[in-house]
């Protein structure tokens, strides 16, 4: 993996030991290894550790990095927030308001590194919790509303290539975003990614998958693949010959 692959991860421990936050905030050990926070907002989130528990599984067995299958909640407010450079928040109805500290908290961690990904478990287009999460992207980046990616955005192409992102439903053909100079360090997904990964305690698929069944569950374990490498990379991969190599060998499907 480049060097500069670690580069959100580099930016937030520099923060994390800052003043900004907390003296135990980035304990890079188990720093190395990258793992998923689940933003909780009482009320309103859903959790469902187990979804990015397997994600976490996929990337370490397909790419290079190192990843640590652990899922932790935490708070907007929270400065441990800092020690997670990839962080989500599933929702299916309207987030309610955020507090001023939140904000601004979130606020600079997308600025200095951090990745943040909404998941719509709604599977609507543009239902309550959408339009929720793009209130919220105003308070964070005024100037910077949130828009469907292009067909071309590197996160399509960060390790696999997708043609479309998909996960337990397939209502939308992109994914929308805040972008901020070179980089996205704000998705939002309509496609219920995290309905497609769940699983329930026996191991097996908590949801459904429509249109395509398990042909579309794949795909959306590719999607949320590339986003964490694209979470560590941020820049665009016009050469894909890592991707074929990697094909020849027969590590990819």
């Amino acid at each position: 993996m480049p060097h500069e692959a670690w580069s959100r991860r580099a930016v937030l421990g520099a923060m994390a030991a800052s003043s900004l936050v907390g003296p135990d905030a980035w304990a890079l050990g188990a720093a190395s290894q990258v793992d998923i926070a689940e933003l909780a907002i009482p009320g309103a989130s859903i959790h469902r550790a187990a979804a990015w528990q397997r994600l976490l599984f996929e990337l370490i067995q397909t790419t290079s990095v190192e990843a640590n299958p652990e899922t932790v909640q935490i708070a907007p407010e929270d400065p441990n927030l800092f020690a997670h450079p990839f962080t989500v928040l599933i929702g299916r109805d309207a987030l309610p308001p955020m507090s001023d500290d939140g904000v601004e908290q979130l606020r600079r961690y997308v600025s200095y590194g951090g990745f943040l990904f909404f998941d719509d478990a709604s599977g609507s287009r543009d239902g309550p919790f959408a339009q929720s999460v793009r209130a919220l992207c105003r308070q964070l980046f005024p100037t910077r509303p949130m828009t469907p990616l292009p067909g071309d955005h590197s996160l399509y192409r960060a390790f696999f290539l997708l043609e479309r992102p998909v996960g337990r439903v397939a209502v939308s053909e992109v994914l929308e975003g805040v972008t901020r100079g070179p980089v996205t360090p704000i998705v939002y997904c309509p496609n219920d990614l995290s309905g497609a990964l769940h699983r329930g305690e026996d191991g097996r698929d908590r949801f459904p998958v429509v249109p395509n069944g398990e042909l579309q569950r794949r795909e959306a374990v590719k999607l949320g693949v590339n986003l964490v490498m694209y979470s560590l990379t941020s820049n665009y991969k016009h050469d894909q010959a890592h991707v074929l190599e990697l094909m020849r060998d027969g590590k990819l499907e």
